[in-house]
């Protein structure tokens, strides 16, 4: 139902519109909680990304959120070709919005160092 909604969202108001980037949140947040960490991480990303995309500060409340969500969910993926795969996109962003919170870049350092994700950043 929230793919559906997106959809309509897209269709209607544009990929970086609130209204898409609020249904692309309510899917990576459904996909946290069925325990999908992999498209969590991938969705949360994409949010970030259509946040900073249409403008929103790179410290604004809801662009760190998404960034802090997509990094959550990466660190809880015990498959480590997920974590590898969509490890450049999350160092990207959290390099770019560390957060509030000091330690969130150094902690994906590593976490890149075991992977063997060496260059993902």
């Amino acid at each position: 139902m929230a793919a559906a909604w997106e959809q309509h969202a897209l269709r209607h108001h544009g990929p970086d519109s609130a209204e898409a980037v609020h249904w692309l949140e309510v899917r990576a947040d459904l996909a946290r909680l069925a325990g999908d960490f992999g498209r969590s991480c991938e969705l949360w990303l994409s949010a970030a990304s259509a946040r900073l995309g249409a403008g929103e500060p790179e410290d604004g409340r809801d662009v760190v959120a998404a960034v802090d969500r997509a990094h959550h969910c990466w660190e809880q993926l015990g498959d480590g070709d997920t974590a590898r795969r969509l490890v450049s996109r999350l160092a990207t962003l959290r390099h770019r919005v560390p957060g509030p919170r000091p330690g969130a870049v150094e902690a994906l350092e590593r976490r890149i160092e075991t992977l063997g994700a060496v260059g993902a950043n």
